[in-house]
């Protein structure tokens, strides 16, 4: 007890000398911290085809035919591909891109303040203007939208996101202060995720089939069909995710002390039972009990799951196959639900896999701290001790760039990577 008391009585003495020292101006870290904080440095080496510092830290980048969309705190920017070169700026506390290539837009709005703006990304224009909406989600052949008339009584509506045309409503129960802003978590899974990846794609299709969490329940609304689809109660044993056009249900049942898991995909409009899995689990169940508290880890349709063997497997959640099966202590690290990559039992290498073939594509040495992102374009590995990142041809395995880096990747296509580190964005092109 003494030595603590005198641990803590140091404590107190230093605490109050380094006060006295920063207030009396004798001595003084912030600054240096600050210099730390701000100096730009280059992001990878050899040099970036450009790198530029931004205002603040940016929180996503959209990467478009020839702009560059970056989502701010309190502002929304674009700046030109080629050259990093700011176009505009605009006030927004969230922003997202919609729309076809060619015909997108930047959808921009203020928390906690219905409505939204509709720029022109070439020009910040405004094209259009919502004052309703509570939340959008945005799709490359529509922006949805939910506006409210009572707190029970809610409405959907799918726009073409340059003109804001009708393309389709269908009602949904109130969804209360959960949803608001850009894009808010749908019942459709977790993405893998790593700390040297956070890359948001740009804008893709419309899923046939949406789950919108309200209320501990799962609303599927099936965007084909233009419809609402029969709600969703699971219980505290039960997972349900909204993917591949089914609603993919984990059920687990206590039985002597443990768990008997089975997965299964239904049909949303009828309930029927499309496929079914007994054994398998999606990792979806944490605590004491059989109670399932984790979200299942999916990439396009593919899901991860466990086989009753303790090997590891992606499950096409339209039928249910099983379109990869890792060997015995091997780890798939990611997919785009069309190829996958797999990290060997020994961590020495990591191999790639079209989802339905047994043959492997392409095999490479990696560190087993590597990590791995697969895109449909590429198959990007961020490399530790030293810091490197490779972006590889999906198919062949061939090196399309290796550059020295510790930055993350936070937007990719087919053409170039766009690297950030703290306030720093740079453009990584495939070509050069």
């Amino acid at each position: 007890m003494a030595q603590a008391k005198a641990s803590t009585g140091w404590l107190v003495a230093i605490v109050a000398a380094m006060t006295l020292l920063v207030s009396t101006g004798i001595w003084n870290p912030f600054p240096g911290l600050w210099a730390w904080f701000s100096e730009s440095r280059p992001l990878a080496e050899p040099a970036l085809q450009w790198q530029e510092r931004l205002g603040g830290v940016p929180k996503t980048v959209t990467i478009l035919d020839r702009f560059v969309v970056v989502e701010q705190r309190e502002s929304v920017e674009v700046r030109t591909r080629l050259a990093g070169r700011r176009v505009w700026e605009a006030k927004a506390d969230w922003a997202t891109v919609a729309g076809s290539p060619e015909r997108e837009v930047v959808v921009s709005g203020t928390l906690l303040k219905k409505g939204y703006e509709v720029r022109d990304p070439a020009t910040g224009r405004v094209i259009r203007t919502d004052d309703k909406a509570a939340a959008v989600w945005s799709f490359s052949d529509g922006l949805i939208e939910v506006s409210c008339f009572t707190p029970k009584d809610c409405e959907l509506t799918a726009k073409e996101p340059v003109s804001g045309d009708e393309l389709w409503r269908t009602g949904l129960p109130g969804i209360g202060f959960v949803l608001f802003a850009d894009n808010p978590k749908l019942a459709q899974g977790a993405v893998m995720t790593s700390d040297r990846f956070d890359a948001k794609a740009e804008p893709r299709p419309m899923p046939k089939v949406l789950g919108f969490p309200i209320d501990n329940r799962i609303h599927p609304v099936d965007t084909l069909e233009r419809k609402a689809l029969p709600v969703v109660e699971p219980d505290g044993h039960t997972s349900v995710t909204v993917l591949g056009g089914r609603i993919v249900y984990s059920i687990a049942t206590p039985r002597d002390g443990t768990c008997l898991v089975t997965v299964s995909g239904r049909d949303g409009a009828t309930g029927k039972e499309v496929w079914v899995k007994h054994g398998y689990q999606l990792r979806t169940i944490s605590g004491a009990g059989c109670d399932q508290r984790k979200e299942p880890v999916a990439g396009g349709n593919a899901v991860v799951a466990l086989r009753p063997d303790g090997r590891e497997a992606l499950l096409d959640a339209a039928d249910g196959r099983e379109v990869l099966t890792a060997e015995v202590g091997e780890k798939i690290l990611a997919t785009d639900g069309i190829r996958a990559v797999v990290r060997s039992a020994d961590g020495s290498k990591i191999t790639t896999f079209l989802l339905g073939r047994e043959t492997a594509l392409w095999s490479r040495k990696a560190s087993d701290k590597s990590s791995v992102a697969v895109t449909r374009n590429a198959v990007i590995l961020a490399d530790r001790s030293p810091d490197r990142i490779i972006v590889l041809d999906p198919t062949s395995g061939r090196v399309l760039k290796d550059v020295r880096s510790a930055a993350k990747v936070v937007a990719s296509d087919n053409r170039a990577l766009l690297l950030a580190d703290r306030r720093d964005l740079g453009y990584l092109p495939f070509n050069q």
